[in-house]
């Protein structure tokens, strides 16, 4: 019996569900007064991944009942695997958690991958701020300028981890479309591949958000520094009319189907979650508080300052996705975990992460001292404080916040931005 029968029927009235929704929603505001949910971020700072989820979260709290502040952390490893299995198993189950986690880890149970503990359709999905459509890329000064060359020549490409998809579309791309790529895998996020790429230990990346590239490396496609080969997606973005589709270039429609399977989880682009069992009113307030952010036009306006692009879908829709994909028959299945996980038609290699060390005076300080900006007398550059880096003032201890512009500091940085030690006179 549906709830209009009911009602005509003076069995449940509209007041009473107006009192029972009241309650629920002061039941979430006194929950989350005086809170402070944690964004984790599975990537390192300044990629895609990370300047998505810190932009929501700079705007999110605002919509959720009781005003929770927000915080955000960063938690490398693995192309996010480490993080999605502590958000589903040992971080807590109360809504003070939300998480930034690689979409194509979604895939990894169906496939078998016995390092994803963890089922999917059991996580509170929020929503994602777009969906995407991936790419390959190589730097120009390698020769290599179209998709042929990837299966003439080959590269030498950048990844984060097994499950990412930096890792697992040009494994793919070796075993279904013959090309003869290699992969560096274990950088801690983009941002640190794009490094690579620029000091050239690296040939390119797949697997790279079109988004990403736009936002975080406009001044390398004007210039014509990076090449755009080909698309990873189900279908092409309006900005690359001429940059061919993978779908398309496929050998047999079981190839065809096999691709399209590995790149259905661009259709929720950078996905947002919760742990599983949060009581059902604060995921449904967290929800609600998602998709009121992508209406939000102090949100809109920072997405477009950023030039990073917003095209949502709720978490409902990502929930319903999932559930469908994992129907799919275990035959495809079968087919799409070896193209994924075969790893015998692909060279792959540790990512040697340098630890370099440098030294300047602090020319800006934020959020407390936990983003340093630093001008030596030959370089200058950007570091992100975490809550393992050692600083010292004159040999003593001290936090972040005890740093002040101008003073003369040797910082010791692993990869890009990520600050091991700040040592200050």
């Amino acid at each position: 019996m549906n709830l209009r029968r009911l009602t005509r029927l003076g069995l449940i009235s509209i007041s009473s569900l107006i009192a029972a929704n009241s309650t629920m929603a002061n039941e979430v505001a006194d929950f989350y007064k005086d809170k402070r949910i944690t964004m984790w971020i599975g990537y390192s700072s300044g990629g895609g991944y990370d300047r998505y989820a810190r932009t929501l979260a700079r705007h999110m709290g605002k919509h959720i009942p009781g005003n929770p502040k927000f915080v955000s952390k960063n938690k490398t490893g693995a192309g996010s695997m480490i993080l999605t299995n502590e958000v589903y198993s040992t971080l807590p189950q109360d809504g003070t958690v939300v998480a930034a986690v690689g979409r194509g880890l979604v895939m990894e149970p169906l496939y078998g991958n016995k390092q994803a503990k963890f089922d999917p359709r059991k996580f509170g999905w929020l929503g994602s701020t777009n969906n995407e459509v991936s790419v390959c890329a190589t730097m120009s000064s390698t020769g290599i300028k179209s998709y042929d060359d990837l299966k003439r020549r080959g590269a030498t490409l950048g990844g984060t981890g097994k499950g990412a998809d930096t890792d697992t579309f040009p494994t793919v791309l070796n075993n279904v479309m013959g090309t003869r790529l290699k992969l560096v895998t274990g950088y801690p996020g983009g941002n640190d591949i794009n490094f690579a790429m620029e000091k050239g230990e690296l040939d390119g990346r797949c697997g790279w958000s079109w988004s990403s590239v736009k936002a975080t490396r406009a001044a390398w496609l004007k210039s014509g520094k990076i090449n755009i080969l080909v698309q990873l997606s189900t279908s092409k973005h309006p900005d690359l009319p001429n940059v061919p589709l993978i779908l398309d270039l496929a050998k047999s429609e079981m190839d065809k189907k096999i691709l399209s399977m590995v790149f259905a989880p661009a259709a929720w682009g950078r996905p947002i979650n919760t742990t599983p069992n949060v009581p059902k009113a604060r995921l449904a307030a967290l929800q609600a508080a998602f998709d009121a952010t992508m209406k939000d036009p102090k949100y809109i306006a920072e997405m477009k300052r950023q030039k990073l692009e917003l095209n949502p879908i709720s978490g409902k829709q990502i929930q319903s996705m999932i559930e469908d994909i994992y129907q799919t028959p275990k035959d495809l299945v079968a087919k799409v975990a070896k193209a994924a996980g075969d790893d015998s038609a692909i060279n792959v290699s540790k990512a040697s992460i340098p630890i370099l060390t440098h030294q300047g005076k602090i020319t800006q300080l934020k959020r407390k001292g936990r983003r340093i900006s630093w001008k030596g007398p030959n370089a200058k550059g950007k570091l992100r404080v975490r809550g393992k880096t050692k600083i010292t003032i004159a040999g003593e201890k001290v936090k972040s916040s005890a740093l002040k512009v101008g003073m003369s500091c040797t910082f010791k940085v692993r990869g890009v931005e990520s600050a091991l030690e700040v040592a200050c006179n």
